[in-house]
């Protein structure tokens, strides 16, 4: 990049990921400005913009670009990049904003969630310079850039993840959503596993969200207490807990197919991954990989998992892992 160049990134505060992402843009560029892609709410408000209740994610969406351009403004000629990911309450005005004040500066928008979950994101794409998504099935039907996500550059395996035994035969972490809670249940539970140790933590961004969903899932009621969090676990902590697993745990949205920065993260570590997501099984060895059907809690076998792969056309699928500075490269280039 030039001697000045200045970034934007918008993005959401997703764990630690968004921190990852703003410290290697900084080896791409002189300074770079870091926002949020939706503005301070509260959980009512974060239900409200998900939901679209009463068109609220196209208000706030409005209200939140413009405020974000006004910011931007004063710097407009020396930004050189903007980079939008997901753009939760992002309108497409913003970039039409940008583009009018620097018709120089290059916009570029990635989705790690699946178009049925971010609503504007085709619309952000319409008017991008380039448009990207993890997910195949989305770039397939949407016509973006397939680019799979990424793992940490110092993402290195603990020593104790080679020792003969480990503490856990399985280990969770991850936010809840949609069946995660009873696919946990069901695993832990079943005839075969009931007896193996685990460490299990979903996290709720609130204890009004918990206590929503207690009402409203069964399964939520059936977890034990201490699957339950509204901390997030920090990345040190996380990866001991991980090295320390026999089987790592990914459950993915039933509406995406693209794989997860944690299933990246399993994979570049050689970790043995259990994951509900079977596109995996397109990049990588059908016996390395464990899938776990979600309709009944179980282990899919070899021949299940042969079946499934020789149904599809892979194409242009990448197959090679990312570490974040090789994903930030494939943004940028």
């Amino acid at each position: 990049m030039g001697n000045n160049d200045h970034a934007v990134l918008i993005c959401p505060a997703f764990f630690d990921y968004k921190v990852l992402i703003e410290n290697q843009l900084t080896k791409y560029f002189t300074s770079v400005h870091s926002f949020s892609d939706r503005p301070l709410c509260s959980s009512i408000g974060k239900a409200l913009i998900k939901y679209n209740v009463a068109n609220y994610n196209h208000f706030i969406s409005r209200q939140y670009s413009q405020q974000l351009l006004e910011k931007i403004t004063p710097l407009i000629h020396d930004i050189t990049t903007v980079i939008i990911v997901k753009g939760t309450c992002i309108s497409s005005l913003l970039i039409q904003g940008i583009k009018r004040l620097n018709p120089k500066v290059r916009v570029v928008v990635y989705c790690w969630d699946s178009i049925a979950n971010s609503n504007g994101f085709v619309q952000l794409a319409a008017v991008a310079d380039k448009a990207m998504s993890f997910d195949f099935a989305d770039c397939q039907q949407h016509q973006l850039e397939y680019v799979p996500l990424f793992y940490p550059d110092d993402n290195t395996r603990s020593a104790a993840s080679n020792k003969s035994a480990h503490s856990y035969q399985y280990s969770f972490i991850g936010s809840y959503h949609g069946d995660r809670a009873k696919l946990l249940y069901k695993l832990i539970n079943n005839e075969q596993t009931h007896s193996a140790s685990s460490f299990i933590k979903i996290y709720f961004q609130s204890k009004i969200q918990y206590c929503v969903f207690y009402l409203l899932d069964p399964y939520v009621r059936k977890c034990p207490k201490e699957w339950i969090t509204f901390d997030i676990i920090d990345r040190d902590t996380m990866n001991d807990i991980f090295s320390d697993s026999r089987y790592i745990i990914d459950i993915h949205h039933k509406g995406q197919s693209g794989l997860t920065m944690r299933t990246w993260e399993t994979l570049s570590l050689d970790y043995n991954l259990l994951t509900t997501n079977q596109y995996v099984l397109l990049h990588q060895p059908i016996a390395a990989i464990d899938i776990l059907d979600r309709t009944n809690g179980t282990v899919w076998s070899n021949e299940k998992k042969q079946q499934f792969v020789k149904q599809l056309t892979v194409g242009n699928i990448s197959t090679t892992p990312l570490s974040l500075s090789h994903w930030l490269d494939a943004l940028l280039k």
